[in-house]
């Protein structure tokens, strides 16, 4: 249960009842809609510098951009709504734990566990960019996990709208730079290939216990180390060191998509030609029908038993119901 607060209703519909996480651009709070009666949660989207109209604007298109996304995988974006000049997000509520609280609690965790948390993940990132959405801050925190298994990603567009995460036209980088993409750091646009990064990354620290760039508190330094896109090579990865190479793999334009992550980390293979052969459709076999060659006639002995009907051969009696190939073409 997260820490209870005076009753305050956001937007007029949202009923806050409890306060149930914190990070770098917000709160998350639990609340009721008291218009569906329904349990939701509401984060509260905080920035070092405040919001003015237009980030408000913006963060009110993004929201409702990445609410038309619906996956099992993700948590579902209801609306973002504004109250008191800041926009809110209104999401699904789903009872978990984020992938960050769980390493912190148990420290790296087994591969074929790392692999499941990495299948899920990859599936409902790769919905988000079949939908043209990018998620531009993948990362253990933004992952929800069920007592169940169940893994759903959470935050959509978020750090665009707050700011964070990213580096700004100042040059200033806001936000850890633990799990940027090399181009990221770089001061490039942040893309579809940022969140395979960012997937390689968040799997990574799930296996070894720490982000590829480590957790150096000089913020400057963890930027060089991530523009470079060198890491230490995973020492607990075991069958997913493959995988992970790809994942991470510093240039963007050779880096997988998240369709095809998704099939490495499900097919246990980094091999591009399996994940180009799965993505093949699928059609069944041409079948060529050749009829029997007849055998050549051979002497019989003279006057043969008669044949048993019950006993005649299944070929034989086929080959009898069998209608003939040559037939004479009609008169003119």
């Amino acid at each position: 249960m997260g820490e209870v607060v005076e009753q305050r209703t956001v937007a007029g519909r949202y009923r806050l009842t409890d306060r149930i996480g914190a990070g770098g651009m917000g709160v998350v709070w639990r609340a009721e809609d008291t218009r569906l009666r329904r349990i939701v949660a509401l984060k509260e989207l905080v920035t070092r510098n405040g919001f003015d109209s237009d980030s408000v604007r913006r963060a009110v298109r993004e929201g409702r951009i990445a609410a038309r996304l619906q996956h099992a995988n993700v948590i579902a974006l209801y609306d973002v709504v504004e109250d008191d000049n800041r926009p809110w997000l209104v999401m699904e509520y789903l009872p978990s734990r984020s992938l960050a609280a769980i390493l912190a609690e148990r420290g790296a965790l087994p591969p074929d566990e790392v692999r499941r948390i990495g299948a899920q993940l990859a599936s409902g990132l790769a919905a988000a960019h079949a939908s043209g959405v990018v998620h531009r801050d993948v990362k253990p925190g933004n992952v929800l996990v069920t007592e169940f298994g169940t893994v759903k990603v959470t935050d959509f567009g978020t750090s665009r709208v707050a700011g964070e995460g990213t580096i700004t036209a100042t040059g200033m980088l806001v936000g850890t730079p633990a799990y940027l993409a090399p181009e990221v750091a770089r001061g490039e646009e942040i893309g579809f290939p940022a969140d395979v990064f960012g997937v390689g990354a968040t799997l990574y620290a799930a296996l070894e216990g720490a982000p590829p760039f480590g957790t150096d508190g000089n913020p400057i330094l963890l930027l060089h180390k991530a523009a470079e896109g060198k890491y230490p090579p995973p020492r607990n990865a075991g069958s997913l060191e493959p995988v992970l190479t790809r994942l991470l793999d510093p240039n963007p334009e050779t880096r997988p998509t998240m369709a095809e992550a998704v099939r490495m980390l499900n097919e246990e293979s980094a091999d591009p030609a399996t994940v180009l052969a799965a993505a093949l459709p699928h059609a069944p076999a041409t079948k060529v029908m050749v009829p029997p060659t007849p055998e050549p006639a051979t002497e019989t002995p003279a006057d043969p038993p008669p044949a048993d009907p019950s006993t005649e051969s299944a070929p034989a009696a086929e080959a009898a119901a069998a209608p003939q190939d040559a037939a004479e073409p009609p008169a003119a």
